[in-house]
């Protein structure tokens, strides 16, 4: 993989990192400060990832750490 390859994610890949720490479509997005439409839209390929949210993602995968979600709420604080 090159320093280039790290810094992209295909939507299986985005799914795949998510789901294996732990994360639901909707707390990936809350977790990554983006909207759960917008992360499902990562997932399906109708946006691209950006980098740090690319970088983050493998980084706590490959360091074994579980992201500590934040909850939903209704009015959105």
């Amino acid at each position: 993989m090159t320093w280039q390859d790290e810094r992209m994610m295909s939507p299986a890949q985005y799914r795949w990192y998510i789901k294996a720490l732990g994360m639901s479509q909707a707390g990936a997005g809350r977790y990554l400060g983006v909207s759960e439409r917008t992360s499902r839209r990562f997932s399906r390929g109708e946006a691209e990832v950006p980098t740090s949210m690319v970088l983050l993602l493998r980084s706590l995968y490959h360091h074994g750490d579980k992201p500590v979600v934040p909850k939903w709420h209704k009015d959105g604080n």
